[in-house]
This record gives C-alpha cells, sequence and structure tokens, in this order.
C-alpha cells in the first residue's frame, strides 16, 4: 500500500514537519542572497538538510521557496531564474525525502504591503502566489503549505492562486502571530485568522514562527473555533538574543519538545519547527508526538 493522503494521515495521529531552512544552510556554509538560491548553488545542502530531518523523525516537509516568489526574488536579483529555481526546489526534495515523505509547495509572503496600505494590489498578489504554484505544481506535490503570513489579504491572495490552480490539493495556511499578545504586527488574532481561513476553505491552519508566547496564545484561540479543520503549529527555537555578532535562538531541543507536547494537547495535529530549529529539536518534538498517540 503506498502512503495516506495527508489529510486522512493526521486523524490517525500527530505528524511531525520538519524545522528551519535557512538557518541550517547558514551553518553548512551555504551563503547566498536568497535563500532559494541555495537549490541552484547548493542543492546537494538543501537536500542533505531535508534528509537529515528526516532521520529526526519529520514526515512533513516544505520545498526550500519561502522567499521564491518574485517580489523577494527581484530584490535579490534572481527573478529571471524564478521558474528555474522553483522547480528545483521539488525535485531536490522529493529525490532527499522519497514517495512516502509529504512534500509541500512553501509560500512565502511577498515583503511587500498590499494596498492601499502600499503598492502591491491583491490581483498582483494572486498573481505572484500563480506564478510559483504553476511552475512547481507539474513537478508532483502532496499539498499547499503558506506560512508567517501577517495580513489576511494577503494569506487570502495565496489562497484563490492556490484553489484556482490546484483544487484538489490539500492546503495548509499559517500566520505568524509575532507580538506577546497573540496577533500579528497587522492586528490579526488568532480567533480571526481561524474563523477567515475557514471561511475560505482552508483544509489546515495554525501558527509558525513569531514570538512563542504569542504563538500559544492565538493557537489556543484558534483551537477553540476551528472545528473539523487540522491545526498545524511550527513555533521558533525559542526568542533570538544576540551572543556577539551572532544572533541564535535559546530554545533547546527539550524545550522544543514540551513546547510540541504543549501544542499537541491544543489539538495540534501537525508539529514542526521553524526559525532556529535543528534536527536535533525536531527530534525532540518527534518524541512528543508519539508520546501522544
Amino acid at each position: 500500500m503506498g502512503k495516506k493522503d495527508l489529510l486522512t494521515a493526521v486523524r490517525e495521529r500527530v505528524l511531525v514537519c520538519e524545522g528551519a531552512m535557512g538557518s541550517m544552510l547558514a551553518r553548512k556554509g551555504a551563503r547566498v542572497r536568497n535563500t532559494a538560491e541555495a537549490n541552484l548553488t547548493h542543492p546537494a545542502v538543501v537536500g542533505e538538510v531535508h534528509r537529515e530531518y528526516q532521520e529526526a523523525g519529520a514526515e512533513v516537509f516544505q520545498t526550500n521557496t519561502f522567499s521564491a516568489n518574485l517580489p523577494m526574488l527581484e530584490r535579490a536579483g534572481l527573478a529571471e531564474r524564478a521558474a528555474e529555481l522553483q522547480a528545483e526546489a521539488v525535485r531536490i526534495l522529493r529525490q532527499a525525502v522519497g514517495e512516502e515523505g509529504y512534500v509541500g509547495l512553501n509560500l512565502g509572503p511577498t515583503g511587500e504591503l498590499l494596498a492601499p496600505l502600499g503598492e502591491l494590489s491583491v490581483d498582483q498578489a494572486i498573481g505572484v502566489y500563480r506564478q510559483q504554484i504553476g511552475a512547481m505544481l507539474p513537478l508532483g506535490v502532496d499539498f499547499i503549505l503558506g506560512e508567517t503570513f501577517e495580513a489576511l489579504e494577503e494569506a487570502e491572495a495565496a489562497v484563490r492562486a492556490a484553489k484556482e490552480l490546484a483544487p484538489d490539493l490539500p492546503l495548509a495556511i499559517t500566520l505568524s502571530f509575532s507580538l506577546s499578545n497573540g496577533r500579528t504586527s497587522m492586528g490579526v488574532s488568532g480567533r480571526m485568522a481561524a474563523e477567515r481561513l475557514i471561511g475560505l476553505g482552508v483544509d489546515i491552519i495554525g501558527a509558525n514562527c513569531g514570538s512563542p508566547e504569542g504563538l500559544l496564545r492565538a493557537f489556543g484561540e484558534m483551537a477553540a473555533v476551528a472545528g473539523d479543520r487540522v491545526l498545524l503549529a511550527q513555533p521558533n527555537a525559542g526568542v533570538p538574543v544576540l551572543r556577539g555578532e551572532e544572533t541564535v535562538f535559546d530554545g533547546t531541543p527539550g524545550w522544543s519538545g514540551e513546547t510540541a507536547a504543549r501544542l499537541i494537547e491544543l489539538g495540534a495535529r501537525i508539529v514542526g519547527g521553524c526559525c532556529g530549529t535543528t534536527p536535533d529539536h525536531i527530534r525532540q518534538i518527534a518524541r512528543a508526538a508519539r508520546a501522544s498517540a
């Protein structure tokens, strides 16, 4: 028998998602203008990171394309190679984790404010995500994951593009609750996010990155109104601190495991890590997931 559909699998047990990519690339000496550039300049290193997370217990993965949308690539001088590095991310990930791994097509924010606060229109934002999804979808993915959104309007643009191009694929959207009061920098609460995303027909909702305190608070709000929606959480490894000239995260692998256990108690069915997490953190998160069975 082949692997089960993602939405079927999470009903049966808690799944573990991989952790940070950017900080792992830096640790391995891959210096790039944009993390997605590594798909072309350091493909073996990107694949190695995915495999290390799999060996630590991850089953759910995301392509190295968080910063691979056209506005982000243009700022790095890489827009002309967008489709190439987007597609290569899928190839690298699938080769690294095999058919048993759940491969997520990863979308991140554009880094632009949408009108009327900024110059990027909603239609333009939809076009940005349409381009990225269109370049990657033919390579074969198991679901689409849009993450680290702060504004619901931008998250909705990603949803609309995904629903247009891949209506039958499971869709996950997570927001970054960067404030300790459980709101995003744009003032979105966990309850507000959950209700909007559910209304848009998103299958998997949740939180990633941001403030650990804010994430836990917002995630609890989301869980209270989630109904039958699958919940996903990928916290950072604690909070960033400056040590000399280097920014590191203060959360130990044990802390990540304890946080994952709290999130699972709140209803998380997919747990992983974001900024600062390593395979050691994911190993402890996997222990927490197994203990919940």
